[in-house]
């Protein structure tokens, strides 16, 4: 793309010669400077033979209006020849302020054509190398799925605009059955393949505004939005049937997976470290149950309640 204020620079770069940046500069100002002469001299050889104090001073003022309109259009020829490097810095600035990837033209081949050609090419690589570290930050290498800070993190904003708006979701937690075994009798390769297709399975039985999170190990927390406790169980029912549905093939044997499940719905007032704790609680409880147990954080709490 080539910015209106480049009109000048183009067409100079257009001419064989000078090729270079400087030498461009150069011309313009030996144009500038030469204009005065060069006018001053045509006026001599049309005025004739003319002498006398009347001539002189009709070539004074010609000289001197010629002078002022060279230099006026010296100053905007550099001026507007310099929009190169101010276009440049602009967009330096625009990426640091707003990460606005620059769309400086690129075919121009003196200094400063490569100054604008080296610049979209170090910003464009830059912030694609950016991009990819902070995506690497974001999500699990195994999985691809949030990691554990990302999960904090969103649980703290889902929980704020949740707060603010008054939507209803819930948060589960959830662990593969005995996955210690898996790894010390299949081997970690294909206790890595259990957890990739634990959550190809949740993904594709979760709706597009629900997230996954790698929380740790084989632990994982997913956030259900619309979801009441009630919903919540049977999407999770439906996970965990189509998990039991395909199992792992390792070592010419197959492994069923199953799921401890924890849920609890979010009541309106719990902070992110309350609401973590409920369903924390709900899941150990499940597991305390045996394999492939859901337990949700409500019921749980009236079972506690009747036992006191």
């Amino acid at each position: 793309m080539n910015s209106p204020k480049l009109i000048l620079y183009s067409l100079l770069s257009t001419l064989p010669f000078p090729k270079s940046y400087i030498g461009k500069i150069m011309l313009i100002g030996f144009i500038g400077a030469n204009v005065p002469l060069l006018v001053l001299v045509f006026y001599s050889l049309a005025s004739g033979e003319e002498t006398g104090f009347e001539s002189v001073s009709k070539v004074l003022a010609i000289t001197l209006l010629a002078t002022a309109i060279s230099a006026t259009f010296t100053l905007y020829m550099l001026y507007s020849l310099f929009s190169p490097v101010s276009l440049a810095s602009r967009t330096l600035r625009d990426y640091i302020n707003y990460k606005t990837i620059p769309e400086l033209p690129t075919q121009f081949t003196d200094e400063v054509g490569r100054l604008m050609a080296d610049i979209q090419y170090t910003v464009k690589n830059s912030d694609e190398i950016i991009q990819s570290l902070e995506k690497s930050s974001m999500t699990d290498y195994l999985t691809g799925v949030y990691n554990r800070y990302s999960c904090e993190m969103r649980l703290r904003e889902d929980i704020a605009r949740a707060k603010r708006g008054g939507e209803t979701m819930s948060l589960v937690m959830l662990d593969i059955d005995d996955f210690k075994l898996i790894n010390d009798n299949c081997g970690h390769d294909n206790g890595d393949n259990c957890i990739r297709h634990t959550v190809d399975i949740i993904r594709n039985n979760i709706r597009q505004g629900d997230w996954l999170g790698r929380w740790g190990g084989d632990e994982f927390i997913l956030m259900l939005f619309n979801s009441d406790e009630e919903s919540s169980v049977k999407i999770m029912e439906r996970i965990g049937l189509a998990l039991a549905e395909s199992p792992i093939i390792a070592q010419q044997s197959a492994i069923s997976l199953s799921l401890s499940i924890g849920i609890c719905q979010y009541n309106g007032e719990d902070e992110p470290s309350t609401l973590f704790k409920k369903v924390d609680i709900a899941l150990l409880q499940a597991k305390r149950r045996g394999k492939g147990q859901i337990v949700t954080y409500s019921n749980l709490k009236t079972y506690f309640e009747a036992e006191s």
